[in-house]
């Protein structure tokens, strides 16, 4: 009692530190009445990052997970729940149906602003966490598990791709050397491609470089030959393969080493693989197939326009209300895509497909959005749709009965007040190819060009009536050729 707080009179330093031996001596016997005298402010709000990539990284990044309160009467155990319940919370909001396959578990371990670190489970520090936050803006920063647990954890957290794909590309790419990530545009193939050469990268610690394909792989290949000891790239990208069998030709003629040393190859391409017409890429490389109904493209938006919501939330301190509105606006965005995607299978060419990544300059202000939207609809996502309706009429006619995605979209509009708006989208006709005159127009019976090479049936059937017109013809009769006589 007759000890003075700081800034209750004048006093020494070395009262002052009295307070704070006789404190910490005290603590074991009663740890929260003595400390609580030191003083009322003694708590501090820490941010919880998620770092990826190392320290000397160029491509380092930090995600915000939430905030913490941490105090003079915080021990490790304490932080380290504080630190798994907002990493699960930041999940829930992130990936609400679990696809990701991220726990807790996942954490590996985190380091306080001053230099306190700890393994989560592990040794404690000496010092108390809240000695290692400082009077300094403090941040937590959280480290997942990655290559030095061997697990992908942390890749899976920076990419919203689920786990289990994720661990069976990378098997695919460490078995055969040579993947093909194949599927529309906008669905995250040279994304995902530059994460996994990015990872195999950090296993080797080596770096890639780019030259003209054939002469770089055929140089590459010499100096695999030579065993010269240069430092060579582990990983090529061949981005938007176009023919599949010259690349086929190319890099197994190029790379004319041995299988064991030569790099990993990734290659991204737009169009659909087909056995028939893409075999020599099917044996050279294994592919994986990107569609919008499946993971990862169909999950992958609502994940990551949910990250943004939360970073919105910690950087401008929304209140509740204005956060939830503003996840009723991005919760939208899904639902519109796979309504564009629904109308283009239904009136376009299977080729002909709307990816995610249209949406992801989506701001996350409800005012910023509502602008930033329908100029998207007028000028990009309108245009888009137009090209694809033309391309389905022209391949295969009338497919559906023609609905316009607008009335959709104006019904259903998720911000406060939109019916100001509604009348500002523009609308979508129905496509017209034009005067027939302008165009070759195919014989009636005979039907498309891709109908009758990968149907044989099909074209059965019309060699058969062709013979059947032939035969009934009275000034060709007695004159059958053999080849329809032997089809007959």
């Amino acid at each position: 009692s007759q000890l003075h707080l700081p800034g209750s009179g004048p006093t020494s330093s070395a009262s002052h530190m009295s307070v704070i031996l006789m404190a910490s001596s005290l603590t074991e016997v009663c740890p929260g009445d003595m400390l609580s005298v030191s003083s009322q402010r003694e708590e501090v709000c820490a941010r919880v990052l998620v770092r990826i990539g190392d320290q000397d990284s160029k491509q380092q990044h930090e995600y915000y997970l939430g905030s913490v309160l941490v105090s003079a009467r915080t021990d490790w155990a304490c932080l380290d729940s504080l630190i798994t319940k907002t990493f699960k919370d930041y999940l829930t909001q992130v990936d609400p149906t679990s696809s990701l396959g991220l726990t807790c578990d996942s954490l590996h371990m985190y380091q306080l602003t001053q230099g306190g670190q700890r393994v989560i489970g592990g040794d404690k520090p000496q010092t108390s966490p809240y000695r290692c936050l400082g009077n300094v803006p403090a941040h937590i920063i959280v480290t997942l598990k990655g290559l030095r647990e061997k697990c992908v954890d942390s890749l899976v957290f920076e990419t919203l791709i689920p786990k289990p794909m994720m661990l069976h590309y990378i098997s695919l790419l460490m078995k055969h050397r040579r993947l093909v990530l194949s599927g529309p545009s906008g669905t995250g193939k040279t994304y995902l491609a530059q994460r996994l050469a990015h990872y195999l990268l950090q296993r080797s610690r080596t770096d890639s470089s780019e030259a003209d394909l054939q002469l770089y792989l055929s140089n590459l290949a010499n100096q695999i030959d030579r065993e010269s000891g240069g430092e060579l790239p582990l990983v090529v990208i061949i981005d938007d393969i176009s023919d599949s069998a010259a690349i086929t030709e190319l890099v197994n003629g190029a790379l004319t080493c041995k299988y064991h040393k030569c790099p990993y190859i990734i290659g991204t391409t737009n169009q659909p693989a087909k056995m028939s017409s893409n075999h020599g890429l099917h044996l050279s490389f294994r592919m994986v197939i990107f569609s919008n109904n499946v993971e990862p493209a169909n999950g992958f938006l609502l994940r990551y326009l949910h990250r943004k919501a939360v970073e919105a939330y910690q950087e401008e301190e929304q209140d509740s209300a204005r956060h939830q509105a503003l996840l009723r606006v991005l919760d939208w965005i899904p639902q519109l895509w796979y309504h564009l995607h629904t109308f283009l299978e239904k009136h376009s060419t299977s080729d002909f497909l709307i990816g995610p990544c249209f949406f992801l300059s989506c701001p996350v202000s409800v005012a910023e959005f509502r602008q930033w939207f329908i100029d998207l609809w007028n000028h990009s996502i309108i245009p888009y749709l137009q090209e694809g309706a033309k391309d389905g009429i022209k391949v295969h006619g009338h497919k559906a009965v023609w609905e316009d995605p607008v009335e959709w979209v104006r019904g259903t509009l998720p911000w406060p007040n939109a019916q100001q708006d509604q009348s500002r989208l523009f609308h979508l006709p129905p496509p017209s190819i034009g005067p027939l005159s302008e165009e070759k127009k195919p014989p009636k019976d005979t039907p498309p060009p891709s109908t009758l090479e990968s149907d044989p049936l099909m074209a059965m059937l019309l060699k058969l009536q062709e013979s059947a017109n032939y035969i009934e013809s009275p000034e060709r009769e007695g004159s059958l050729d053999p080849t329809l006589q032997a089809t007959l």
